[in-house]
């Protein structure tokens, strides 16, 4: 057998080893954005509305100060003294006073950035809601952990996703995936072992190396990406909807096995 079948065969066997693990995980934890939800309207972006202000702003200057550019870290929270909209609130202060705005128009111009950004809508992503149905059926908690600035409940009704058995968010936690925090709450939320559960989410450095990190067996959504380096230790789906008809494939042959 030359390298190259050696190698196929090995991650044929490394691949039915991680999908025997995926069958007996209790609880599926999944990322919101980008695994869940996609965006239904998306208003202009803060640096976009800022050009069109007059001031020189740049996507990456927005970036530099927007929560997803804290990823990893401790943030302050809902609860802290100063907490996590205060916190926002200081990023974006810093992020327009860069782009040109005088002081004295800056907190109207950040409550007019807040204004337009909360006209945003999501829609539950292709596969998602029968996915979730689906694992309720073989009584499979289902989590929700995420990385979100706001209070996620009145996203959750207007994608009509169905109700999780516990759900952890960042601006509560005072903490970013791919922050270990986010994975020991939500994992002490649904009463279960890290490795007990599957993460399923769509960004590499946050969801797939954070629950990699707390012990997690990870799922990445790669949306048509390029494969990635860690077919050993991560399932890959390019969509939700392929991993669904995965988790129906194995789940419904699991079940076949066990009335025999």
């Amino acid at each position: 057998m030359d390298n190259h079948s050696s190698s196929a065969v090995a991650n044929d066997e490394f691949l039915c080893s991680l999908k025997r693990r995926l069958v007996s995980c209790k609880a599926f934890i999944f990322d919101f954005y980008g695994t869940l939800v996609e965006m239904d309207y998306e208003p202009p972006q803060m640096w976009e509305t800022l050009t069109k202000m007059g001031y020189q702003s740049h996507p990456e200057l927005q970036a530099t100060f927007e929560a997803d550019g804290f990823d990893g870290c401790l943030t302050p929270s809902s609860f802290s003294s100063p907490n996590y909209e205060e916190w926002k609130r200081d990023n974006l202060r810093q992020f327009v006073m860069l782009c040109g705005v005088p002081r004295e128009l800056v907190e109207t111009v950040i409550s007019r950035l807040l204004e337009i950004e909360s006209q945003a809508t999501k829609k539950a992503a292709p596969g998602a809601i029968s996915l979730l149905k689906l694992l309720r059926s073989y009584d499979k908690k289902i989590g929700l952990c995420s990385n979100w600035d706001f209070g996620i409940q009145p996203f959750l009704d207007q994608a009509g996703l169905p109700e999780f058995d516990a759900i952890t968010v960042s601006a509560e936690i005072g903490a970013r995936k791919p922050h270990i925090l986010m994975f020991r709450d939500i994992c002490a939320k649904l009463e279960i072992q890290p490795d007990e559960a599957a993460f399923i989410g769509d960004n590499w450095a946050a969801d797939v190396r954070g629950a990699l990190r707390a012990g997690l067996l990870p799922v990445w959504i790669r949306h048509d990406q390029l494969p990635g380096p860690l077919n050993n230790q991560v399932i890959e789906f390019d969509s939700l909807v392929d991993f669904e008809a995965e988790c129906e494939k194995i789940f419904s042959s699991e079940q076949s096995l066990t009335r025999v």
